[in-house]
């Protein structure tokens, strides 16, 4: 590896890997952590939503060190509180241990560590090998968001989950040792950092990713509150910044950045995108082990088709600029997704198994692969040289909120399409007495019950109740395909504010 050209993607994949990994792997092994850790799967989930918060907030900060330190120390530094991170989770006797080791360590780690990896392949490659590598580097991180369930489910069923993280720990020990062949870019000049608009971005994303990893439509958190305050402190961070700068002080983040076109429209065309990608990643595993029955390791092989393709195509897509510029290699990205989803939507019919998922997550996959191959790269070439640590801090940091508010929102669209569908069909069926509405009520109970393992269904009313349920889950699925399909389709309009490839670098 030392001799070759890519050794510095290898590295930055790698490191990659491991954070995306990370969730997904353990989503799958909640049962087991919630026995071994003697804790409640509340506090299990509320371990997972503190590990993304952690990121959330310290993602910008954790890219401008990179202008103090320098980027191999910020990334040297962040894999060593990552590594013991991960090694305290692996080791983990109880769910204290686990927030510390897990969510908060690997968090923070995470935040200093992903910035540091855009910044070293935009600075490392040109032309087309920056383009492949960000095509490598973007199939790396998302083939190990859909394999995690498959690794994490062989782990947990046959060995351990602990595993999981202890395999972290040995890819982190490689990446330790090729650390030798990592530039160090150090800063041009010293920067003092800008503790206050630290503060301000932390909190502010903080509280904004908040609001959405708490939604839940059967119960009433203060998500607007929290959306409404996370977006005020955000708005306090940016004039506060302007300020500092028109005065020539060192600030958090240059937020003249957006005033790149390129920039700003790739980081929007991303952040509709991820949110399509989180929604399918739920929904697909949640549909397959509730109406199909299926365990981890079947649920993690019924995304192999999405996982496959997208890391092909993420590697391959540079093959396509030869016909079409990086804006029409991204639009034809995001109608291949679209016909993916459309793929999804007509097979979603009684009788359906996972290998008619196939066709479809092939269709997305390979669609996803091909945006991931330019939008990086597209994105970075919008930023001058001096704001790459802000822009791989900016981009980072969108990824993340995406991925996050897809969740969110594809599982409150499930939640409330069950609710919808089983009262409708409660009531056409005329097997209880009562208006629509005092059905619904009943029907939020019913799940609230559900969801809390505390539901008796009388025998007499056992194969009715399943066979609506079954109904439920395909209408829903139904309806969280078209909202994908619709937030998709603002995507595709977003892209064509695009500037074709070659007049990328104006900015």
């Amino acid at each position: 590896m030392a001799h070759s050209k890519w050794g510095v993607l290898i590295i930055m994949s790698a490191a990659l890997f491991i954070m995306f990994i990370d969730t997904t792997m353990m989503n799958v092994s909640i049962s087991a952590l919630v026995k071994d850790l003697n804790t409640t799967v509340s506090g299990v989930q509320g371990a997972i939503t503190l590990y993304a918060l952690v990121m959330a907030a310290f993602m910008i900060t954790g890219a401008k060190l990179a202008d103090i330190w320098g980027t191999k120390k910020v990334f040297f530094r962040g894999l060593v509180i990552y590594t013991v991170g991960t090694l305290m989770a692996a080791f983990a006797p109880n769910l204290s241990v686990l927030l510390l080791g897990w969510s908060i360590l690997e968090g923070i780690g995470a935040s200093m560590m992903m910035p540091a990896t855009v910044t070293y392949i935009t600075k490392a490659y040109t032309g087309k090998d920056r383009a492949f590598a960000f095509g490598v580097w973007g199939g790396v991180g998302g083939a190990a968001a859909a394999f995690g369930p498959i690794i994490g489910g062989f782990f947990t069923t046959y060995i351990t989950w602990r595993l999981g993280f202890f395999m972290e720990a040995i890819i982190a020990a490689g990446i330790f040792y090729g650390m030798k062949l990592l530039h160090d870019y150090r800063p041009e000049k010293k920067v003092r950092l800008d503790l206050v608009g630290a503060a301000l971005v932390g909190v502010g994303l903080f509280l904004l990713t908040l609001s959405v990893l708490i939604m839940d439509p059967l119960s009433n958190p203060p998500v607007l509150l929290l959306m409404a305050a996370g977006l005020v402190v955000l708005a306090v961070f940016w004039r506060y910044e302007k300020k500092r700068k028109e005065r020539g002080e060192d600030v958090l983040m240059d937020v003249d950045i957006f005033k790149s076109k390129v920039f700003t429209v790739a980081n929007l065309v991303s952040i509709f995108f991820q949110l399509t990608l989180a929604g399918l990643m739920f929904t697909i595993p949640v549909f397959v082990q509730q109406y199909l029955k299926y365990n981890a390791i079947q649920t993690g092989f019924v995304i192999v088709p999405l996982s496959i393709m997208m890391f092909i195509f993420s590697m391959s897509g540079q093959k396509f600029a030869k016909y079409l510029t990086p804006k029409q290699i991204i639009q034809l990205g995001i109608a291949l997704t679209f016909v993916g989803l459309y793929f999804l939507l007509r097979v979603l019919k009684p009788g359906i198994t996972g290998s008619d998922f196939a066709l479809g997550l092939a269709l997305y996959g390979t669609g996803f692969g091909l945006i991931f191959s330019q939008i990086t790269n597209l994105a970075m070439m919008g930023a001058k040289p001096e704001q790459q640590a802000d822009a791989s801090g900016i981009f980072n940091a969108q990824k993340q909120f995406g991925l996050s508010l897809g969740t969110a929102f594809i599982g409150a669209i499930l939640v409330l399409g069950v609710i919808h569908s089983i009262t409708r069909q409660i009531y056409e069926s005329g097997l209880f007495e009562g208006s629509k509405e005092q059905i619904k009520e009943a029907v939020i109970q019913w799940i609230i019950k559900m969801q809390q393992g505390e539901l008796n269904i009388p025998p007499e009313y056992h194969d009715a109740v399943i066979k609506m349920v079954n109904a439920s889950f395909i209408d829903t699925m139904k309806l969280a395909v078209i909202f994908m399909m619709g937030v998709l389709i603002i995507s595709a309009m977003l892209s064509f504010f695009l500037p074709r490839g070659e007049k990328a670098a104006e900015g």
